[in-house]
């Protein structure tokens, strides 16, 4: 059995990989066809052996890491292999596995189905010898059973020993499936017996030091794989053979060379093909004996990486590491080769028979000819035709903008210019007339083609002329300020009078009708939205133009900010809310806890009343979670286009499962049913259900009935979230209520074996509610479980139209048994999936109700673009841009089965009396702070001053435009590092009580050391010498002193109460940024030049210090607080013209040719306020009455100087301060 070459083809490069190679190969059975799989995981069908004509080309189902944000397939970090490990053929569909997943297709490429492994172990499959709807997978992981008639649906997974598995095979002779792994080990498993080795075979051990793989023709197997010898691993030169019946080994075939790929002929069980890595090749003859061997050198350069035999054994492809596949055959190709009577070679097809003939795309009819001639008419030439508008029909406003000469030429240069312009080499220079000094670079505006452009309804296509709308997109705060400045004179002008002689404002503010829109498109506030950043970062973005509500929305420039719909849904359930809220009331030592990141989330909402919020600590602790990783829960691709639909119902799932375990701390939790006589208080887990589960568990009892010995066996779970199973096709339109109670009351027969009888039965398996209680719970979460466009006819709504609708607002069924009767339940929120089409990303938005006391509306919360929506367009679904994913449900008497009055509202005040750290080494000599005593307990309006400092987690991302400016893509992440709170009056008046470092688990990139004075290894609890505690300490500190109502005193605040994701009332903040500054102006005057200038002290010399920058920000309130208390509006108007005025000369930074300014200096006195009471400036904080206190920091006496401004302006002749 001798080959020759017949072709050698080098196959092309793709885009991700420059040099693919072959790394599986299959000769088709049923067809003329030799599929190749590569190492950039794509599939090819190369067609008859003469020609390899290519027919088909598709990627491999979970060969591209999609979630990856680099892509690609080869040299990717983490040892990802993306190549498709195995092909397998069958009369109807082509099988192709990689780590990632297995997919069945139609030879023409359309999946069938597809199974998911995002453990990515997967290395060999076969179909299941007792179902053939079954496929069987495997490889460093338990093996994967799945249904291949219902789309890839994974069955069970089962935990074999031995894994992992290198090659698995049917057995038809005994209904089993061989296994051969990694260890060298081969076995048979019985499906029958839960894949359990076959009683009557005892595993054999091929190969001692491990196996490199295995093939199956009929009832033998050959292996090949390595040994020991003296201890070291090396080539085990023989071929193993065994008769798979009953593992019996037969005589082995010795190899020298080493095996790498050893093939049975399919045709003749005594012929072998052995290959080595380097390509030397040995047919064998079994019944020939010796003289049964013949040698062959493989022509190739590099290595063997793949190998193939077709059906009759008459072909051998092979394929190398250069990237080429060769075809060997052991016809004649020489001079005795058979030729047709055009002298063409006559080869056999790869499969031996006609078979099934390879589909080819229908040739294009060609077009008529035309004369062309001067007389020929255009109209010959054919238009195709457009079912939807072409690319190049935009609209002119596009391109055709209010200075556009393509709209509007260019205004004639002025006749004065002209007369005094001299040309100097093709250039005219000018100069500036009277008239037009001034006006440089300023063109007058005029109407663009938007203001004239109308559709056919005579409406503007852009929503109206430009000046009678409000823009389109939102203006930063900056330029906004810029823009009002510049229009409130015209304003005035622009009023007319009505005709009751009413004067009416005709300015540009109109609000904009965002309901109207064509039919099928999409209304705009569903369309997602998105930050933008201007040079005064993410503070300058206007998100008042979205959201002028009471109700917050949340932003999304963190990681996995698709979570923000459903925790919007979840926050206004008033029980989740409730025990949220309270669980971080209690000593939770958990670290990163989703319950108590959930509570100080839905109490920054309740506190913000409209403002915008980030979920940023909520999203911290959630990727740092390992089980939401290894469920595929993570979304860290800002362009992904995956369906969030199902992912938000995966993570509702999880979610609430996770709160369930957590509202259990310490063996107790909450105990929030009403009882005859109830005092709530914190009970044993054992006996009480967790708090959510009280609130949300549907506590299911299952039985299953083995049909075959009669065997009853009970089981009691808690569902927390309900997946809906939707009827097969009917006449009549299924109603919520009715899915929803199958859903969860439901009956199935399936095939398993029995614990008892140990057989493989059918098992009736019926889920009723828990005869303990027999009760719903308050809330139901559902999952709409939209998995088809098929199922979504059920929700689809005409447009509103039709009075009938799969959802109504409320939801009404009968319950049966003892406890039955009618529960009636009223939709809160929903969840539901916004995508345009397949090519554009998905995001979510959410719905939820609003219940007052007379009255009830629906707020939509788009991430943190929030409005008021009526109710018939939050159950109307007319396309499938708008698909419902999570329901929430509350019943109408909740109030009366949950009593939340009980609950804890207050966080324990112990958390300011305690010293705790979790830095091994820490130093008292660096311990800067004193906690604070009981007596010292803070009381509304007292005063505190704070800072922070933070270090990069992740560095800004912008881009670089041609004309050298930058657009800033992603700000940088930045996490608290430092926060130190002082004491703002009272005999220890700026002695801090707050001096926490902040442990972070996630990796730091910059410790911006030069501004936060952070250095590596703070941080670490192993080498930190300062005071660590974990993030949720000191949040659950800031949040008790914002609850008791303290006066956070502080430069620049807003920033690092947005980078601490926490809200403080306005009334509780006064900043020094915002209070030494001119109303107008936009520059913000820094902390250490304020100090250079006003308290003659220089701060952050080499460093930046938290408690030093506190110390001096509430020494700037106490200078305005004189001024204040005096009621000298004048006086400190003055002292900041000087401010500025000096600024301007040292463009706003302390001069470096100065001497030092003194070590100490002399403590601030109280004012002496006599006469009248005096008044308050606008703006000041009105709660603050406790500033008579002498401030005793320092004791050392300085010289005097001006209170009005240290650099000699004396605040407009105003009494002068002893410093």
């Amino acid at each position: 059995m001798t080959y020759n070459p017949l072709h050698l083809l080098t196959l092309p490069p793709t885009s991700i990989d420059p040099k693919p190679i072959s790394t599986s190969l299959t000769i088709d059975s049923f067809s003329d066809t030799l599929w190749l799989g590569t190492s950039s995981g794509s599939i090819t069908a190369l067609c008859t052996p003469l020609t390899l004509t290519r027919n088909v080309q598709f990627p491999a189902h979970g060969s591209k890491l999609s979630s990856h944000p680099l892509g690609g397939y080869l040299n990717l970090p983490g040892g990802i292999n993306m190549s498709v490990r195995e092909l397998r053929v069958t009369d109807r569909d082509v099988w192709s596995l990689t780590e990632g997943g297995v997919c069945g297709r139609k030879r023409g490429g359309v999946v069938k189905w597809s199974v998911d492994d995002p453990s990515r172990s997967l290395r060999s499959m076969t179909p299941n010898p007792i179902n053939s709807h079954e496929v069987i997978a495997g490889g460093t992981g338990p093996l994967i059973i799945a249904n291949t008639s219902r789309g890839g649906d994974i069955v069970r997974k089962v935990d074999i020993p031995n894994s992992p598995i290198v090659k698995l095979s049917p057995s038809l002779s005994s209904r089993s499936v061989l296994s051969a792994s990694l260890s060298g080990q081969i076995n048979l498993l019985d499906p029958r017996l839960g894949f359990r080795s076959v009683n009557t075979v005892v595993a054999v051990q091929a190969h001692t030091g491990g196996l490199n793989g295995a093939d199956v023709q009929g009832n033998l197997v050959c292996t090949w794989g390595w040994t020991h010898m003296q201890g070291h691993p090396l080539p085990d030169p023989l071929v193993k053979i065994y008769d798979i019946r009953t593992l019996r080994p037969l005589p082995p075939i010795s190899f020298p060379a080493g095996p790498a790929f050893a093939l049975l002929h399919p045709t003749d069980p005594s012929k072998l093909v052995i290959s080595s890595q380097q390509g030397m090749l040995q047919s064998v003859d079994m019944s020939s004996g010796a003289a049964g061997s013949m040698f062959q050198q493989l022509d190739v350069n590099s290595y063997v990486t793949s190998m193939a035999l077709s059906p009759r054994g008459d072909y051998l492809a092979f394929g190398d590491a250069d990237g080429n596949l060769h075809l060997w055959t052991d016809h004649d190709t020489g001079e005795g080769a058979q030729l047709d009577e055009n002298g063409q070679m006559i080869l056999p097809t790869f499969n031996g028979y006609d078979g099934i003939k390879p589909e080819w795309p229908d040739q294009a009819e060609a077009l008529p000819p035309i004369v062309w001639e001067d007389t020929t008419p255009l109209s010959l030439i054919g238009m195709p035709y457009y079912s939807e508008s072409l690319l190049s029909n935009f609209p002119p406003d596009l391109y055709a903008t209010d200075a556009s000469p393509f709209f509007n030429p260019p205004t004639p240069i002025p006749t004065s210019v002209l007369n005094t312009m001299k040309m100097v080499d093709f250039v005219g220079y000018a100069t500036t007339p009277k008239e037009l000094k001034g006006k440089r670079y300023v063109i007058p505006s005029r109407p663009g083609a938007s203001g004239v452009h109308k559709n056919k309804n005579g409406n503007d296509r852009t929503g109206g002329a430009l000046s009678g709308r409000r823009n389109s997109e939102p203006r930063f705060r900056s330029e906004k300020e810029k823009l009002e400045k510049k229009n409130k004179s015209s304003k005035r002008s622009k009023k007319n009078v009505d005709q009751d002689g009413m004067e009416v404002d005709d300015g540009d503010e109109q609000v904009e009708d965002d309901n109207v829109q064509e039919q099928g498109e999409i209304p705009k506030y569903y369309r997602k939205v998105e930050i933008k950043y201007s040079k005064f970062g993410i503070e300058d973005f206007d998100f008042e133009y979205y959201n002028r509500t009471a109700y917050s929305g949340l932003e999304t420039d963190i990681l996995n900010s698709y979570t923000n719909s459903l925790l919007q849904a979840i926050h206004y359930i008033q029980p989740i809310r409730a025990v949220a809220t309270a669980h971080i009331c209690v000593d939770c030592k958990k670290e990163h806890c989703l319950l108590c990141e959930a509570g100080f989330l839905f109490r920054m909402l309740e506190d913000a009343k409209g403002r915008n919020c980030q979920a940023s600590n909520f999203s911290r602790a959630f990727s740092a979670t390992p089980q939401a990783s290894a469920l595929g829960l993570m979304d860290d691709n800002e362009k992904s286009t995956a369906p969030y639909g199902s992912l938000i119902q995966n993570f509702n799932r999880w979610l609430l499962s996770t709160f369930s375990t957590e509202s259990i701390f310490e063996g107790e939790t909450f105990d929030l049913r009403i009882k005859d006589i109830q005092d709530l208080s914190l009970q044993s887990s054992s006996s009480t259900p967790s708090a959510i589960d009280q609130v949300l568990g549907v506590e299911i009892k299952t039985t299953n009935t083995c049909r075959s010995c009669g065997f009853v066996s009970e089981r009691d779970t808690t569902l927390h979230a309900v997946d809906l199973i939707y009827p097969k096709k009917t006449t009549t339109q299924p109603k919520f209520n009715d899915v929803l109670k199958s859903s969860i009351f439901r009956e199935s027969t399936t095939k398993a074996v029995c614990s008892n009888c140990k057989s493989f039965a059918p098992l009736d398996s019926k889920r009723t509610l828990n005869s303990d209680r027999n009760q719903l719970p308050p809330v139901l979460s559902v999952n709409a479980m939209m998995t088809s466009s098929d199922l979504f006819e059920v929700w689809k709504t005409d447009n509103g139209k039709s009075k009938e609708r799969f959802l109504e607002p409320t939801v009404q069924f009968e319950m049966d048994g003892d406890g039955g009767g009618r529960i009636e339940y009223e939709v809160k929120s929903l969840v539901v999936q916004i995508q345009e089409d397949e090519g554009t990303p998905a995001h979510l938005v959410s719905f939820v109700k609003m219940s007052n006391d007379s009255t009830s509306n629906w707020i939509m919360f788009n991430d943190f673009l929030v409005r008021s929506i009526s109710e018939k367009e939050v159950f109307n679904f007319p396309d499938q841009w708008k698909v419902p994913s999570v329901i929430i449900l509350q019943r109408v008497d909740s109030s009366d089965l949950l009593d939340l009055s009980g609950l804890p509202r207050e966080v324990d005040k112990s958390v300011l009396f305690k010293d705790v750290s979790i830095a091994w080494n820490r130093r008292n000599a660096l311990i800067k702070h004193k906690v604070l005593d009981e007596i010292e307990l803070p009381k509304p309006g007292t005063l505190i001053a704070i800072d922070a400092e933070f270090v990069a987690l992740q560095q800004e991302e912008m881009e670089f435009r041609s004309d050298g400016t930058k657009n800033i893509l992603r700000p940088s992440h930045m996490s608290l590092a430092r926060v130190s709170v002082l004491r703002g009056e009272g005999e220890k008046e700026g002695i801090p009580f707050i001096d926490d470092y902040i442990h972070t688990s996630e990796a730091v990139v910059d410790y911006l050391t030069e501004f936060s004075g952070i250095k590596a290894g703070d941080l670490d609890p192993n080498n930190s010498p300062h005071t660590l505690v974990p993030l949720k300490v000191a949040y659950k500190k800031l949040r008790l002193l914002v609850d008791l109502g303290c006066i956070f005193i502080g430069h620049g605040l807003s920033k690092d109460f947005r980078t601490i994701n926490i809200f403080i009332p306005p009334s509780q903040v006064m900043d020094t940024v915002n209070i030494f500054t001119i109303p107008g102006r936009h520059r913000k005057l820094s902390l250490k030049f304020l100090a250079w200038f006003l308290l003659k002290k220089d701060i952050q010399t080499h460093t930046h210090d938290s408690i030093e920058d506190s110390k001096f920000a509430l020494l700037l309130y106490k200078l305005w607080r004189e001024y204040e208390d005096r009621g000298d509006e004048d006086g400190f108007e003055g002292l900041m013209n000087d401010v500025f005025t000096e600024g301007f000369k040292t463009n706003f930074k302390p001069p470096t040719d100065r001497p030092p300014s003194p070590n100490a200096f002399p403590p601030l006195r109280a004012p002496q306020i006599t006469g009248k009471q005096p008044k308050s400036r606008k703006g000041s904080n009105k709660n603050n009455n406790n500033n008579n206190n002498q401030s005793n920091w320092n004791s050392e006496s300085g010289g005097s100087t001006s209170g009005s401004a240290g650099g000699g302006g004396r605040g407009r002749g105003k009494s002068s301060r002893q410093w």
